[in-house]
């Protein structure tokens, strides 16, 4: 599953995103040729007996719509770093032979196949992914009707599992609602009529959108799947940008006009002003260029080792006393040199990074900016060494 069409198939892509992303669920039935292998009961057990690795954070036990405490079934050990909190597993065993849930969290890079699924989700919907683990025996509930803040993909490896999809949708939500039972009133009045009964059996895949109501119910004696989470970017980082952008400008840092009851005009003057400055900062090409790099800019974790071997690198200097200087101008990011000005919307950060070094490797610039576009970088590092800003080493 190295590509969104094979995971999705036989949906298209094109479908996907046209006829479901962001508006209803989606079932896809598995099928000899498109059954997805991810995580067997052999599997869960290898990776849960790696025991070091799982923590109270990491590994959490729920059973009718409420979480154990962590105290139940942690233990404090001391180890060669001194006391740390592990999980107990003959501990966990027992709340699990009395039908709780096991949800072993942000496990995305633990074997090839979740970090192939995790990486094309990041990939093709441009989101922070993360991936979850769900151990479920059957008659017991882990979770109450709720929604999630994030796009949901689930890939169920073993036994069976009813999910119900309900016509209510929270509107665009950016936190999950807490857990608490009077809210839980107030979510189950929310969540609407059933609007679909799913069965989940070994390779299906199901996709729910932001905020659709939903509740899951093993019908199995145990069942065992896998959600994907994605959370691509939404409007508020750009508050985040417009904050510095705004303190660079002098009217932003200028006290704002005293308005009285009956003298508002002065206030309102002002702030009209501000708007047509924030207008100006959000349309220019500058900016629209730091949104998508920050789009882009998400984990690199889910790339794999592959030693042995190792990769020969290709060394540059920074030559000494050029003067370089990074500009944001009306139209993008320049730099700005002795022999002319270079172009740099998407490769700003790049460049910064790179003379402010006296050397660098190729390989270097590329893992510290691991979502730009290796061809911008290498036409960057081209532009750089034809203004004897840096010099190939060995020449």
């Amino acid at each position: 599953m190295d590509s969104f069409s094979s995971l999705i198939a036989p949906i298209t892509p094109e479908q996907f995103f046209s006829d479901y992303y962001g508006k209803k669920p989606l079932h896809v039935a598995a099928t000899a040729e498109t059954r997805r292998s991810l995580l067997d009961w052999p599997g869960l057990n290898a990776l849960l007996s790696v025991s070091s690795a799982w923590t109270e954070a990491r590994l959490k036990l729920f059973i009718e719509g409420r979480q154990i405490a962590p105290e139940h079934y942690c233990d404090r050990i001391q180890t060669i770093d001194g006391e740390q909190s592990r999980v107990n597993p003959r501990k966990v065993q027992v709340f699990l032979s009395m039908g709780a849930s096991l949800v072993a969290n942000l496990v995305e890079t633990l074997t090839p196949e979740l970090r192939a699924v995790a990486r094309t989700l990041e990939r093709e919907l441009v989101g922070l992914t993360a991936a979850n683990i769900y151990c479920s025996f059957g008659g017991r509930r882990a979770f109450n009707s709720h929604y999630d803040s994030h796009e949901v993909f689930a890939i169920h490896t073993e036994g069976e599992k009813v999910w119900n999809l309900y016509q209510g949708r929270a509107d665009n939500p950016v936190v999950a609602p807490a857990d608490h039972p009077d809210l839980q009133r107030s979510l189950d009045q929310q969540k609407g009529r059933l609007l679909q009964s799913v069965i989940m059996r070994p390779g299906d895949l199901l996709y729910i959108p932001r905020g659709q109501f939903h509740d899951a119910l093993a019908s199995s004696d145990a069942s065992l799947h896998v959600t994907f989470s994605v959370e691509p970017r939404n409007g508020r980082v750009l508050l985040r940008l417009l904050e510095q952008e705004c303190l660079n400008d002098s009217a932003f840092r200028a006290y704002l006009p005293r308005a009285e009851a009956d003298d508002r005009a002065g206030l309102k003057t002002h702030l009209a002003d501000l708007a047509e400055r924030l207008k100006a900062m959000v349309t220019a090409p500058a900016f629209l260029s730091e949104v998508m790099e920050m789009q882009q800019a998400i984990r690199g974790e889910l790339t794999e080792y592959d030693l042995p071997s190792t990769r020969p690198l290709t060394a540059y200097s920074v030559a000494p006393g050029q003067p370089a200087e990074i500009i944001r101008s009306v139209e993008g990011w320049i730099l700005r040199t002795r022999a002319g000005v270079i172009p740099l919307d998407g490769v700003q950060k790049a460049a910064a990074w790179l003379i402010g070094r006296p050397a660098f490797t190729t390989e270097e610039l590329s893992a510290w900016f691991p979502m730009t576009d290796p061809a911008q970088l290498n036409v960057l590092l081209q532009r750089l060494v034809r203004v004897g800003l840096i010099v190939p080493r060995g020449q």
